[in-house]
Formats: structure tokens, C-alpha cells, sequence
């Protein structure tokens, strides 16, 4: 769950699945004639829309910090326990599988990638890697990916590259399109300054693919105001993109415990944010 402040006495609360389905429209509607699109593409837009959707277990009845206050999803692992959380991407994972083998590995090399770094792409987070029970969920995580490639290269309906290379090529669109709606969903207005943590403007230097035969980009968010934004380079099929995403809004305060926080959770004010995303 992402906690923004939107006024002087309300949070914003963004879910994690809110975020996940704007990952998914960023993955939809990504290739021009100067970027590829993703392919194949619907198992990546599956990917990209459920990359999150293990949260779901959690966010459907959202537990509070130490201060009595609503949890921010960075620092996640740590925040809500080691345990809470594998178990919950865990399921995530195995969903999205159960659906499309394919779009299952991306979300299980992204849900590995959170413990280790972006699996080298993303130097700057944390390193989980130490855990044994962190340790025990990526030999798990491995051994079920080799499971879903055996099993999809047996399968005669399975026609599109699921080469090694391919996948690490889609492991870094998945992780672009994560930082990008991460980028999006995690502030408010737009050009609040107030987060610290989280993509930067550059999405946190991750290697985004462009094209074959031509090396990654690293794309660049300037925010002009508090609704627009231009990227550069531009990977989108349309000039303008318009993204919406649900929030509701809490008081800003502590509160005494679940049982006192759920009800206002429940009962919140729901707003959309839209923001768009410009060619320069």
C-alpha cells in the first residue's frame, strides 16, 4: 500500500493492486516506431497488471506499523514480516502461473528480483539474500520457473521465444514498467516533493530494452506540474498517456489498533488521480 499525504489532515492510499493494474496499461501500450513492444506481448501485459497481486492477501485487511499508522509498502520484507510476505507473493505468483505459465515466471523472477536487488539490476535496494527463509523462497522460486519453461516448451501451442535470453530481456521490461507506475502511484500531486524513497526520476537507473540490435535506454521522468510529466525517450503507442488510479483517503493520525483503523479503511473516500505522460 502506498501512503501519500494528500492534504493537510488526509493520507492517500494506493494499492498495491491499483498500482499493479497501471504497471499493466504502461506494458499495454508500450512500443513505437522507436521501442519494441514487449512480446509476447498479452502474457506481458498479464505479468505487468498481476506483477503485485499478492498483496492482495494482505491489503484486503491491511494491518498497521509500530506507531499505529498505515504501512507504506517500501520495506514490505521488512515492515510486515519476512513470512507475511513471501507467503503472500508466493500466492501471487502461483495465480498469475495458473493462468499463463509464461506471465507466471516473469512475476516470479520480479517477486525474486524484490529480495535481491532486481536480481543485480537495481543495486540500490535492499539485499534480502542474507535470510534463510529468503534463501529457501528463491530455491523455490527457481525450481518452479524451470518447472513452467520445461513445461511450455513441451507444449506445441507455446510458439514465441522462451529463450533464456528472451526472458532476462523481458525480466528488464517487467522491472521498467514497475518502476515507471511505481513512479506514478507513489506521489501525490505529481510534483510533490515529499516522498523520499522509492524510483527516482531516471526510474533508479534500471536498463530499459529499446529494440533489437540496439543497447537498453535509461529513461528519464520530469515532472512539469502536478498532473503532467514528459518521458524521455518515449515508449508509448500514443502522444499523450492518461493514467487514473484509485485512492481513498484516512485521517493522518494514529490510531489505537486494527480494529479501530479497518472501519475508516472500509469507509474511506474513494478519488481517482489521473496524471498524463507526454512525448517532449
Amino acid at each position: 500500500m502506498m501512503v501519500n499525504r494528500y492534504d493537510e489532515s488526509r493520507l492517500l492510499l494506493v494499492l498495491q493492486i491499483d498500482h499493479s493494474r497501471i504497471a499493466g496499461l504502461l506494458a499495454a501500450h508500450w512500443g513505437n516506431r522507436e521501442f519494441a513492444r514487449p512480446e509476447p506481448y498479452v502474457s506481458m501485459v498479464l505479468a505487468a497488471q498481476e506483477h503485485d497481486g499478492g498483496w492482495w492477501d494482505w491489503e484486503i485487511r491491511p494491518t498497521l506499523d509500530g506507531h499505529g499508522r498505515p504501512h507504506d509498502y517500501i520495506g514490505g520484507m521488512r515492515t510486515l514480516g519476512e513470512d507475511t510476505w513471501l507467503d503472500f507473493m508466493r500466492h501471487g505468483v502461483r495465480r498469475v502461473a495458473e493462468r499463463d505459465p509464461y506471465a507466471g515466471c516473469i512475476v516470479s523472477m520480479h517477486s525474486e528480483g524484490l529480495l535481491s536487488r532486481g536480481l543485480g539490476l537495481l543495486p540500490n535496494m535492499p539485499d534480502y539474500t542474507i535470510h534463510p527463509n529468503v534463501q529457501e523462497f528463491i530455491r523455490e522460486q527457481k525450481a518452479y520457473r524451470a518447472k513452467l519453461m520445461e513445461a511450455m516448451r513441451s507444449r506445441p501451442e507455446c510458439q514465441f521465444d522462451i529463450s533464456e535470453d528472451r526472458l532476462w530481456t523481458n525480466f528488464k521490461y517487467m522491472e521498467a514498467f514497475d518502476q515507471l507506475a511505481q513512479f506514478l502511484c507513489n506521489r501525490y500531486p505529481f510534483n510533490s516533493k515529499e516522498r523520499k524513497n522509492g524510483p527516482t526520476h531516471e526510474l533508479s537507473g534500471t536498463p530499459v530494452p529499446v529494440a533489437a540490435g540496439c543497447g537498453d535506454a535509461i529513461m528519464r521522468v520530469d515532472v512539469r506540474d502536478e498532473s503532467n510529466a514528459v518521458v524521455r525517450p518515449y515508449p508509448f503507442d500514443v502522444d499523450s498517456l492518461v493514467v487514473s488510479f484509485p485512492g481513498r483517503l484516512v485521517a493522518d493520525r494514529a490510531y489505537a489498533s486494527q480494529e479501530d483503523f479497518l472501519p475508516d479503511f472500509y469507509a474511506a473516500e474513494r478519488v481517482t488521480v489521473t496524471y498524463r505522460l507526454h512525448r517532449a
